[in-house]
């Protein structure tokens, strides 16, 4: 029998489809998330390693590296960008919460975890701010970790306008009304404007 040769090519691993992946992932923030309700400190701790080992894969650090340089060259974003990053933000705000709550022994881990996603902080800025925060789930951001890039450019606008509304209403109050403000946290703005006083002699 004569035996006919075959060429084959290299084999090539077939790709996950992104959805499947995503939604994997997601539950591991459900389950960290679920022993944070339950305050289990034992759970805690073991639920965030699982997250955290699914935030350093690879394959969701590629994703937020490609959606950092779509944001910053203004290039065509991938299929399933936000939600790469959505998943991102929500990781790192539960570990974050985790951390706060008894799974302390992880600070190194999350401070390396850091350093990998620094240059990916612009992905962040591809969510829109009620996505955003979703993603964080009421966790306060840190406005100089790549995760807090969002709410850091939010402030930042919120402050220029604010000085825009001051400068307005001083330049119509005169020199007697001068006012001062500051900015809390991301959502929260505290504005004092000294009225002048009345004038009587009419």
């Amino acid at each position: 029998m004569r035996s006919i040769p075959v060429t084959a090519g290299p084999i090539r691993p077939r790709r996950e489809d992104p959805k499947v992946v995503l939604d994997r992932l997601w539950l591991d923030v459900d389950a960290t998330r679920r022993a944070l309700a339950k305050n289990k400190v034992a759970s805690i701790i073991h639920t965030a390693r699982g997250l955290l080992a699914s935030l350093r894969s690879v394959r969701v650090r590629m994703e937020l590296e490609h959606a950092a340089v779509a944001f910053a060259e203004g290039l065509e974003e991938r299929p399933d960008a936000e939600e790469w990053v959505s998943f991102a933000v929500a990781a790192r705000a539960t570990l974050d919460q985790a951390e706060k709550c008894g799974a302390g022994i992880l600070r190194r881990d999350l401070e390396e975890l850091d350093s990998l996603y620094e240059d990916a902080r612009e992905a962040v800025l591809l969510l829109e701010p009620e996505d955003y925060k979703d993603a964080l789930a009421a966790t306060p951001p840190n406005l100089v970790a790549w995760w807090g890039e969002r709410a850091r450019l939010d402030a930042g606008l919120r402050e220029i306008e604010l000085e825009r509304v001051l400068t307005e209403i001083g330049e119509r109050a005169g020199p007697e009304a001068r006012s001062s403000w500051s900015v809390d946290e991301p959502d929260h703005v505290r504005l004092t404007i000294p009225m002048p006083p009345p004038n009587h002699s009419a």
